[in-house]
């Protein structure tokens, strides 16, 4: 055995490596076997095909030709490229867009009439809002307690008159009967001592007076008057402003319309125009009523037996000739008839005589110590012929208190026919 010195393989060592395999000769003959089957195979498969699709394609033309009509109903136009496409595309997204803004633009259209409204609302009621003060009532004993006057309640009013010597204050309460005293805040916070000129059991109105002697020459100055409407023209959807407590919170705004202008407040002897809006109120409000001139309008106030929600106002321009009594401390004449004025049409069509028909006659009255009753229709006071509320009243103030004068009705008698029949009657004052 021959010992291996060398660790490293030798092809010397292995002889069979050297060995060579030859490759296998190719065989045409075969070769040509193998074409000459694929061909044949070919020419058979493409028979068939050929074969196939003449016996189909007439079937099959139709349904494709309608396929392809159908694909160039949206086929997009040759002319539009790509460039346009997009440019077409970004137009439609504008559109889109500007689209979609335009009910933003018409409710920013909206919010800026809203704002400029509001804004008036503001600027019209600036200089009535300054001349809105609070009344408190005070007894004129103190309590032994805590040695204060005794608080009757409190009101809101406002300044309806400013001359050269003081404030002429009026307010709505149904809670100052038995107060002596009577303390004025005003809008910019002053205090002072108020004077009452008069005051009207019939209406609730009360109107007072501050010396400019009682007041800092800054109240003076700030403060200042809610001037009175000196027509009443009001109409309906005419636009109103209400500031005071309308709501029931002090210094309120709202604003709103006339809704109605054919209501009502009968009193004793008198009967004004109501005001009616389209604002809630609160039956515990009170204010007043502005045109957008910033004029007095309505005194708000609430009725017994008012069911109503709404804001509802006495109209100012009919209280000039009592609020100016009042503050000259005048007499308030009284007889004590509810009536409504006949008019003309209602004379024509029903075959009545004018002047005013009497509702009621309040218990007590000088009107029913006099014999007045009730459906009497009174068509002169003192000698003077009357057919509607408003000169009757014009007719009772211009007389003296404590004096007769002859009143005239037409009472329907038995017959059915009216007849005129004279009272004497006592005025006075409630």
């Amino acid at each position: 055995m021959v010992k291996r010195n060398d660790k490293e393989p030798s092809s010397e060592n292995y002889p069979f490596i050297k060995e060579t395999i030859k490759e296998r000769p190719a065989d045409r003959k075969m070769l040509l076997h193998k074409f000459l089957t694929a061909a044949v195979c070919g020419v058979i498969f493409g028979g068939c095909a050929a074969g196939t699709a003449t016996l189909i394609l007439p079937e099959v033309a139709p349904s494709l030709r309608k396929h392809s009509e159908q694909y160039t109903d949206v086929t997009l136009v040759p002319s539009v490229t790509a460039a346009s496409c997009v440019d077409e595309a970004e137009d439609e997204n504008t559109s889109t867009a500007l689209a979609n803004t335009k009910p933003s633009t018409e409710i920013d259209a909206e919010d800026e009439k809203s704002g400029t409204w509001a804004e008036q609302v503001r600027k019209v009621s600036e200089t009535p809002r300054r001349a809105l003060v609070r009344i408190a009532a005070l007894g004129t004993d103190s309590d032994l307690l805590d040695d204060s006057f005794l608080k009757y309640g409190e009101e809101e009013g406002f300044v309806f008159l400013k001359n050269t010597e003081a404030f002429y204050i009026m307010t709505y309460s149904d809670r100052m009967n038995d107060a002596g005293n009577f303390q004025v805040t005003f809008s910019n916070g002053d205090m002072a001592d108020a004077q009452l000129c008069k005051k009207d059991v019939r209406t609730g109105f009360y109107v007072f007076r501050v010396p400019f002697t009682e007041l800092n020459d800054s109240t003076k100055d700030e403060i200042s008057e809610a001037a009175l409407a000196t027509e009443d023209n009001m109409e309906q959807m005419d636009d109103v402003i209400a500031i005071g407590s309308p709501t029931g919170d002090y210094d309120s705004l709202v604003s709103g319309m006339v809704t109605s202008v054919t209501g009502s407040m009968k009193i004793a002897d008198e009967e004004y125009g109501m005001l009616t809006t389209n604002m809630v109120g609160s039956e515990d409000g009170g204010g007043i009523l502005l045109n957008m001139s910033g004029e007095v309008v309505g005194i708000i106030c609430s009725q017994e037996n008012e069911n109503s929600s709404v804001i509802r106002a006495v109209e100012a321009a009919q209280l000039r000739p009592l609020l100016e009594g009042m503050a000259n401390g005048e007499d308030i004449c009284y007889i004590g008839i509810q009536g409504t004025t006949i008019s003309k049409y209602q004379s024509e069509n029903l075959d009545i005589p004018r002047g005013v028909y009497v509702d009621a006659v309040e218990e007590d009255s000088p009107a029913m110590t006099a014999g007045v009753q009730n459906a009497d229709i009174v068509h002169a006071l003192n000698g003077k012929e009357i057919s509607s509320m408003k000169e009757y009243s014009a007719i009772l103030q211009s007389l003296v208190k404590g004096s007769r004068v002859k009143l005239e009705v037409y009472r329907k008698n038995p017959y059915g026919t009216y007849v005129n029949v004279e009272l004497n009657v006592l005025i006075k004052e409630k």
